[in-house]
């Protein structure tokens, strides 16, 4: 779609936000927040004169951006341009998003641009219709809010936007590396296999969506990761658990089962290997968090 439609919608039937009516003070450049959004008080269709990164911290709903809608969980992030239409919706209204958002002027996204990636056509500088998005690992989302909540009481100035914005870069960069470097089908298979759907089949689970043999998918793994098929499943459970005791009250037997394990004591024995804490610890150390 191109920019001059995307503004004929915008003067048709949105909001325009500015920046400077959320700013404290008028040296600040950017400014960040956590917001809880429900069916109470659902964001009217908008867009910015500034760019935006927002994730889900915690909750599902529906981005409405550009005339089409993206689901969004737990993890989800997205990188608005100035010129995006959008909005959110919960799913049901019982239901929350949790959002932490941090807005900045179009002149520091020039900034990053000509530093940093000159030549980029990915994050805030895609040209396709949807802006960019992502979904970050359980210790990537934790990691984001822990810097977040630090930064929410520091001067809103060009050396704190740089520092979290830089942050952000390096670690989407990382993944977006290791994702490029590995097989069509190898990526697939991590990226989906993610629910209990999966996870119930064990090994079998993963060799499916990978659509080849298991010796085959352990020397791939072995080679792009360094790590075996059994250890690549066990991380994707793992992964799903933590995320589930930090977002959830599921009790952690039910967790347990979620993930594809039958025994709780072996569950348990996994999860303390992984995360250095039992279920019960985890969750009281990060359950917190939001």
């Amino acid at each position: 779609m191109e920019r001059r439609i995307i503004n004929s919608i915008q003067e048709e039937r949105s909001n325009h936000f500015m920046l400077e009516n959320f700013l404290f003070n008028t040296v600040d450049v950017f400014h960040i927040a956590r917001t809880t959004i429900s069916s109470k008080n659902d964001l009217a269709l908008h867009y910015h004169n500034y760019a935006e990164v927002f994730w889900i911290n915690e909750g599902e709903g529906v981005h409405t951006i550009n005339d089409c809608e993206v689901p969004l969980q737990s993890g989800s992030l997205t990188m608005i341009r100035p010129f995006d239409n959008h909005t959110f919706k919960v799913i049901s209204a019982k239901s929350k998003l949790i959002i932490s958002n941090i807005a900045f002027f179009p002149n520091s996204l020039d900034h990053f641009k000509r530093r940093y990636f000159p030549e980029l056509t990915s994050f805030f500088w895609n040209n396709s219709q949807l802006p960019y998005t992502t979904e970050l690992s359980n210790d990537q989302l934790n990691d984001l809010s822990t810097l977040t909540d630090r930064l929410m009481g520091q001067p809103k100035d060009n050396l704190h936007l740089d520092h979290i914005m830089l942050h952000v870069f390096s670690m989407l960069a990382k993944n977006q590396l290791i994702s490029s470097q590995l097989p069509h089908w190898l990526s697939f298979a991590i990226e989906n296999y993610t629910i209990p759907q999966y996870f119930s089949k064990g090994l079998n689970g993963f060799i499916e969506l990978c659509s080849r043999n298991a010796d085959h998918i352990n020397r791939t793994l072995q080679k792009h990761l360094n790590q075996s098929l059994s250890e690549t499943v066990n991380k994707a459970r793992l992964d799903y658990a933590a995320k589930q005791l930090t977002m959830t009250n599921a009790p952690v037997k039910t967790i347990c089962f979620q993930c594809g394990y039958d025994n709780i004591t072996y569950f348990y024995r996994l999860f303390k290997n992984f995360y250095g804490l039992t279920p019960f610890e985890y969750r009281l150390k990060n359950h917190k968090i939001f």
